[in-house]
């Protein structure tokens, strides 16, 4: 497959968009003090692994990712805390998405 930033767009929109959906639920979960928040927290991450992996079979081994992304997942996965892992998931999606971003300027818009 000859990639293009419409090629790039088509794999990898659909895991930011059930990362929104997703995010919608675990914030107003956080915001209840439901406690179920953590298996939201868990389908987040498994979201975010599924990103990971298929950028990976685009750019092989110059996938974009954020600064200590594996310290900050290991954090996701160990903290007690669902808001604070929340926002650490939140931020590396948003970073992604940005290094994502730039990573297509390279290459042919179809």
């Amino acid at each position: 497959m000859t990639l293009s930033r419409k090629s790039i767009d088509q794999a990898i929109s659909p895991f930011f968009h059930d990362w929104a959906d997703l995010l919608a639920e675990l914030k107003f979960c956080i915001g209840e003090e439901a406690g179920d928040c953590h298996k939201l927290l868990v389908q987040g991450f498994q979201i975010y692994e599924a990103l990971q992996e298929t950028l990976h079979e685009l750019f092989g081994s110059s996938a974009p990712s954020p600064l200590n992304e594996s310290e900050r997942l290991e954090f996701v996965k160990n903290s007690k805390s669902t808001h604070a892992a929340s926002r650490q998931l939140e931020q590396l999606f948003g970073e992604l998405k940005k290094k994502i971003a730039r990573t297509k300027v390279g290459y042919p818009a179809e």
